[in-house]
């Protein structure tokens, strides 16, 4: 049975990007937990965004749902404000987690990276791109 387990969250700030890790299956007993740490996160309202969820087994419809909404509410609460964005990226190394964003076409929606090291480095050279010349 999947879900017995609670998923594992942790938030890292490295220069500028937090960085949401989660673990563990994401599924409809787990969701809630997810949401929180996605919540959690964006109330710190942080100028990039990658949410990496290489140690995840299990993404489920519901999960999928979460991370559109993330997007969403990040490109949002990014709007509204004149700081510089690097945007909002997910990374998805495994086949349990890319290929359901990729076979609902989330990775159209939002930036998709196989690596926490490549999403960190697209995120960081889109920050610099933004910034006006000094």
């Amino acid at each position: 049975m999947t879900g017995t387990k609670p998923i594992t969250t942790s938030v890292k700030h490295r220069d500028g990007v937090a960085v949401l890790a989660v673990g563990g299956e994401i599924d409809m007993f787990t969701a809630p937990q997810f949401e929180k740490a996605i919540d959690d996160v964006l109330a710190d309202d942080p100028p990039t965004l990658v949410i990496d969820l290489t140690e995840v087994t299990l993404l489920a419809s519901v999960g999928l749902r979460l991370l559109a909404t993330a997007n969403e509410r990040f490109v949002l609460a990014t709007a509204k404000r004149s700081v510089e964005s690097g945007g909002f990226a997910v990374v998805a190394g495994g086949p349990e987690t890319c290929r359901p964003i990729e076979l609902t076409d989330l990775n159209e929606v939002f930036d998709l990276y196989l690596s926490l090291n490549d999403a960190l480095e697209a995120v960081r050279s889109k920050h610099r791109l933004r910034q006006p010349p000094g």
